[in-house]
């Protein structure tokens, strides 16, 4: 994979503590800024994946409440036939 260079400003305090950090996992400092973004690139998708499947289910919740209406309708009918049908039969 190519890399792309780029120059960004970062306060001194900030890159003491990179570099630092860097040195303690053993990375370049470069290495460990890329580490560093991927695993919070990986959050974002995270969180937004985690947004859209709780706004998914909410939208699924009207349906399958509906869902659930019409089957006990259903069933509440049967019922009602299957104890008609069972009282003629005595």
């Amino acid at each position: 994979m190519k890399n792309k260079k780029i120059l960004i400003a970062l306060p001194y305090s900030l890159l003491s503590e990179i570099d630092s950090a860097a040195e303690n996992e053993k990375l370049s400092r470069s290495e460990f800024i890329r580490t560093a973004l991927k695993k919070e690139l990986k959050v974002l998708r995270d969180k937004k994946i985690k947004e859209e499947l709780k706004q998914g289910y909410i939208a699924m919740g009207d349906i399958n409440l509906s869902l659930a209406e019409e089957g006990i309708s259903a069933d509440n009918e049967q019922l009602l036939t299957y104890e008609q049908k069972l009282s003629e039969s005595e």
